[in-house]
């Protein structure tokens, strides 16, 4: 097999580590184009991760370096994403895009698998993102997207917030994230691995 296609889905994962530098420096103090840019960014970065594990499967090119390093970026992503969300304020109340205490459920959910993981790794097991947590990331980066868009849809004539989709998705992405929490719990700290 092609040493280039080999490496593709870890080539992809690290893109998207480097995208994420590009976001924040956007988002830092950004105006209305900024912004677009910003999610176009985003959204990019998004799409490196379907693709980095669609190869992956694929072709058999699964590595635990994959394994560590996907979930690794889209956890930064995510994280640096959401910082930057709560750090924007609504023109009309001052509110932030994102409430302050998703962003805090998200980052210590993130904290503690990341602790698990490194549990894991400690005695020789890589933990692969299950169901759970790639629902959760799907979840998250499409939550984040519509925060980004910010601006109603009319769709149908109807003017549909962006703000109010994603602030829903993003709490389902949270029962998700609990759930999948819970089962690297059991993993780890009930005895699966030895």
């Amino acid at each position: 097999m092609d040493k280039t296609l080999r490496n593709l889905p870890n080539i992809l994962t690290i893109s998207r580590l480097f995208l994420v530098p590009v976001f924040v420096f956007l988002m830092i103090d950004p105006s209305e184009q900024m912004v677009l840019i910003a999610t176009g960014i985003f959204v990019l970065a998004s799409i490196t991760d379907f693709f980095d594990g669609f190869i992956a499967r694929k072709f058999k090119v699964v590595s635990d370096t994959g394994k560590l390093l996907d979930p690794l970026a889209d956890k930064i992503l995510v994280m640096a994403a959401l910082v930057m969300l709560v750090a924007q304020r609504s023109d009309i109340d001052g509110s932030p895009w994102v409430p302050e205490w998703m962003v805090v459920i998200i980052l210590a959910r993130e904290m503690w698998v990341t602790g698990l993981r490194g549990i894991a790794a400690s005695k020789g097991n890589i933990l692969a993102a299950g169901a759970g947590g790639k629902w959760k990331s799907a979840l998250q980066m499409f939550a984040i997207t519509c925060l980004l868009i910010h601006h109603p849809l009319m769709i149908a004539g109807i003017a549909i917030s962006t703000k109010i989709i994603g602030i829903n998705i993003l709490v389902l992405s949270i029962f998700f994230a609990l759930w999948s929490a819970g089962e690297y719990t059991v993993v780890v700290m009930g005895g699966k691995i030895k």
